[in-house]
């Protein structure tokens, strides 16, 4: 995602907001003592969400964006290690795996790249209190907004990607989800009779069932991962805002800043 398509997209919500604020005095002053409106608030907010969108988008759609990056790198699940195991015990078996996670890191990298009118819905949604809210909130404050406003069209967005590098061929023409599915199937039959007695005695499964769908998980990996480097991002604005093109960032949450 480019950051002139971003900024393109929020141009409109940051001018709806600013004209329907026009008027309101948030009570705080700039840098040099100069006052701000609510609507300069609102702007600034604007301003810094398509920066960390534009920033953390840009970064996790680059080469290696998920997969150099050990806080968002997408892996399979802990409950997938038999069929690591299994598969790696095979010559030539782990470099199948390592493609497996090489080929769900670089379906997210290519996914995020889409993710912009999912952000734009959200800071169109956004209302005068919410935007006031989080302007004064902590270091994720806008994070958390966008992450609580995003996240299930976010995943809904890498889903089919991400199932379709899961998809492909791995070994003897069974892939990463094929695997899986069989693999599951089976522990969750055997473990139907002693979960069932531990049940009847009131104790807790010895088998508890597995239920883990992998384009599922990945998919939420993925996007976790993009909330990890947009608060990164705000946590930088917040912490040096005069480091920012935007005069409403600097004005805003420099004030706040000081």
């Amino acid at each position: 995602m480019k950051r002139s398509n971003f900024a393109a997209l929020s141009a409109g919500a940051c001018a709806l907001l600013v004209v329907s604020c026009a008027g309101l005095s948030f009570g705080a002053f700039g840098r040099r003592g100069e006052s701000f409106s609510n609507a300069d608030a609102i702007r600034a907010l604007k301003d810094a969400l398509a920066a960390g969108v534009d920033s953390s988008c840009g970064i996790l759609s680059s080469p290696d964006g998920y997969a150099g990056d050990a806080l968002v790198k997408i892996l399979l699940p802990p409950e997938a290690a038999p069929i690591v195991n299994s598969v790696a015990a095979i010559p030539g078996g782990q470099k199948l795996i390592d493609d497996v996670i090489v080929r769900i890191n670089r379906s997210a990298e290519k996914t995020v790249k889409g993710a912009a009118p999912i952000f734009l819905k959200a800071i169109t949604d956004m209302s005068v209190s919410d935007g006031i809210s989080i302007v004064r909130g902590d270091d994720t404050a806008a994070a958390d907004y966008l992450q609580d406003k995003t996240y299930d069209s976010l995943v809904k967005l890498f889903k089919p990607d991400l199932a379709r590098a899961l998809d492909q061929p791995l070994v003897a023409n069974v892939s990463a989800n094929d695997a899986w599915e069989t693999l599951t199937a089976a522990y969750n039959k055997a473990g139907i009779i002693p979960n069932k007695a531990a049940q009847m005695a009131n104790k807790s499964a010895p088998m508890p069932e597995v239920t883990v769908e992998l384009a599922q998980f990945t998919s939420e990996k993925a996007v976790s991962g993009v909330f990890v480097k947009i608060a990164d991002e705000e946590k930088k604005i917040r912490a040096n805002p005069f480091n920012y093109a935007s005069e409403f960032i600097q004005k805003v949450f420099g004030a706040l800043k000081e």
